[in-house]
């Protein structure tokens, strides 16, 4: 289980208030491969969801299914994720 960061939880919260504790108890229990930081994983579902709870689903499937494919499908594949992040999210 992977806590999500303070960044990201704002962000959650913003975008999905009421719902917002639900959506942050599915993205901590999201599984996280080795190899990929929890947080760019937490980004790339919450981007590909664009606040809605739909899509969202459909992005924490994807990131199980295939959590590479979830990455490039939020633009955060290449080397400058974190500034992507930093962007979207605000400085850590």
């Amino acid at each position: 289980m992977a806590v999500i960061t303070d960044r990201i939880r704002e962000h959650l919260v913003e975008a999905f208030r009421a719902s917002a504790p639900g959506v942050q108890s599915r993205l901590e229990r999201l599984p996280v491969g080795t190899g990929v930081d929890p947080e760019r994983l937490h980004a790339g579902v919450l981007i590909a969801a664009r606040g809605n709870l739909s899509l969202f689903d459909d992005a924490i499937e994807h990131a199980r299914d295939d959590w590479r494919d979830l990455l490039d499908r939020a633009n955060l594949a290449d080397a400058d994720w974190p500034d992507r992040i930093d962007a979207q999210f605000g400085r850590a």
